[in-house]
């Protein structure tokens, strides 16, 4: 098996793992109504902790649908391309999905330095602001800086793969030649 897909069965398995953070945000809600309701005790920490674990794991649910390239794609148009066309026009895709996600990173960057770090350099994390003050907005947009670079990762090592799908293409465009020739 090639390295680069090796490496996209390694997030595509911890997608899986991370799909668990929804299962524990449902039962921390089934903890949370039957205090409510049951024992009239809401809880101060459920809505935060449960916002907090839904955008991680939907982060890196991205990132996992990426790698298994499960995300969304109109190919509709391009499949009725000739082979090198539709090769070319793969890389087209592959290169803007490179910039956007080169400048998503940046983005992410700037707001997780500013999360991190008070505007003098100190390090101070940043808090929700709510009577527990937790620090998830600041691991939130860390975590969302972590996910970007891996996306990052994802799309070169998907590009280099489609830049070496070429030499392919044209050898199997030669064989069918060869072939309809014999």
């Amino acid at each position: 098996m090639k390295p680069s897909l090796v490496i996209d069965r390694i997030f595509i398995r911890a997608g899986h793992f991370v799909s668990i953070l929804f299962l524990i945000v449902v039962c921390i809600s089934f903890f949370e109504v039957v205090m409510r309701y049951v024992f009239n005790a809401p809880t101060l920490w459920v809505h935060e902790t449960t916002s907090f674990l839904v955008s991680l794991a939907m982060l890196f649910g991205g990132v996992a649908c990426y790698a298994d390239e499960k995300h969304i794609a109109m190919t509709f148009i391009s499949d009725s391309f000739p082979p090198k066309l539709r090769w070319f026009s793969a890389l087209f895709v592959e290169m803007c999905t490179l910039v956007f996600s080169l400048m998503m990173t940046y983005g992410a960057y700037c707001s997780a330095r500013d999360a991190f770090f008070s505007p003098f350099g100190t390090f101070r994390m940043q808090t929700s602001g709510s009577a527990l003050d937790l620090p998830y907005p600041a691991l939130n947009k860390g975590f969302f800086f972590a996910t970007c670079v891996m996306l990052v990762f994802l799309v070169i090592l998907h590009l280099l793969r489609h830049l070496l799908s070429y030499h392919e293409m044209t050898h199997q465009r030669d064989l069918e030649k060869d072939n309809a020739n014999a």
